[in-house]
């Protein structure tokens, strides 16, 4: 697992970079307009599937995936209830995750969920529902029903992590930060074949015979498709799609990038970037990577857990994937800030408009969190001791 670790002092050959002309970046650029996405209701979802088949086809972290199980979609169903009605559709599912698809990791991995046409109408099967005008949508499982969590690196089970992360997202958008829309829901899973709920494989032996906390997550392909775009990738990736461009080096660099492979972009927003490294400071996840000068040797890759997506004459740059970060763990840290020389390797005024703008937002973030505490105290109780401690040393750091 990778892990993001701040070398500020690289960033000295940002000087000019900072001194070029750069457009902000719209926040909700990408959302989808689901229904999903914006409802009030308290559903629970069922997803029945053959889950023992399902959990065959595991990917193994960091290496070339077999056809047979890149592919594999298991036929299941998707129903609920809600205010006009009941639904129940097909799907097709699909495990998606790195190093979570372990079954010594997350026995009962990610999820996403494909909505195909209805042949009879031609008609996406998700027409007229919640999940209108979707394709694909995420779902963000409770990982490991048995109490207590992985080994190595130590995700959280028992059905305390989904919600936890699902609020992460939720203050991204909060700050202004594009990203995925969520929503924060419960499932209750039966599988085809024994009609009872799953048994998780070992080490957890779970068997999932009530409602878990899971979250709908949008995903790439959608917000690809809302933002008139298309997804821009890693040039030093190890593995690579035939049909996707390989192109981004680092992020000052970004517009030759752009310009070496027929595109023309403005210089990326370095606010943009002091809030992804802010923000990702405060919940306390390091579990990310995003050069930012040539000179960035610290980080292995050019991306990781870092999504660019070109829209609009734009790369937008934003973060995903907070299974690991602080406040899903419940896990204090201590939050790696801009050094004292730091200031001179930004513009003051842009550091000035971001420190000050998470600043302001503290009510509203501690807001959210108080969300969270109604189902969830030890979580919201360390979430908010974090914040302090994240507050505390911008506080101290720019005063």
């Amino acid at each position: 697992m990778k892990k993001f670790l701040v070398n500020w002092i690289v960033l000295a050959v940002l000087a000019t970079w900072f001194l070029c002309p750069a457009q902000a970046q719209n926040a909700d650029i990408g959302y989808s307009k689901a229904p999903i996405f914006s409802t009030k209701e308290k559903i629970v979802f069922s997803l029945k599937t053959d889950f023992a088949d399902l959990w065959k086809h595991r990917a193994p972290a960091n290496t070339e995936v077999p056809e047979s199980i890149k592919d594999f979609k298991a036929p299941g169903r998707l129903s609920w209830t809600d205010s006009t009605g009941q639904h129940d559709i097909p799907v097709l599912v699909q495990l998606r995750g790195n190093t979570s698809q372990s079954e010594l990791q997350c026995p009962f991995p990610k999820m996403t969920l494909n909505f195909e046409k209805d042949q009879a109408t031609d008609e996406r099967v998700s027409k007229g529902t919640l999940f209108d005008g979707l394709k694909t949508i995420g779902i963000g499982t409770h990982c490991g029903g048995k109490p207590g969590s992985s080994t190595r690196f130590h995700r959280v089970w028992g059905g305390l992590s989904p919600h936890r992360e699902a609020l992460i997202y939720k203050v991204q958008a909060y700050l202004s930060i594009p990203g995925y829309q969520v929503l924060p829901t419960s499932f209750s899973y039966v599988d085809s074949k024994t009609g009872k709920g799953p048994v998780e494989p070992q080490p957890s032996g779970f068997a999932v015979n009530q409602p878990m906390p899971g979250f709908f997550l949008e995903d790439i392909k959608t917000f690809v498709k809302q933002a008139d775009g298309k997804e821009i990738r890693s040039a030093d990736a190890n593995l690579k799609d035939s049909d996707k461009p390989y192109i981004f080096t680092n992020v000052a660099d970004a517009p030759k990038d752009a310009k070496a492979a027929g595109s023309t972009i403005d210089p990326i927003d370095p606010k943009a970037i002091l809030r992804i490294i802010l923000f990702q400071a405060l919940v306390g996840n390091y579990d990310w990577q995003l050069r930012i000068s040539p000179a960035d040797t610290s980080n292995s890759s050019g991306l990781w857990n870092i999504k660019v997506v070109e829209a609009d004459g734009k790369w937008i740059v934003f973060p995903y994937d907070y299974d690991l970060a602080g406040w899903v763990k419940a896990e204090n840290f201590s939050p790696q800030l801009l050094q004292s020389a730091d200031v001179h390797f930004f513009k003051t005024s842009d550091i000035s408009q971001v420190v000050t703008e998470f600043k302001g937002k503290r009510q509203g973030i501690e807001a959210l969190v108080d969300g969270l505490a109604t189902e969830d105290k030890n979580g919201a109780r360390s979430i908010k001791e974090q914040i302090g401690s994240f507050f505390d040393s911008l506080e101290r750091r720019f005063h």
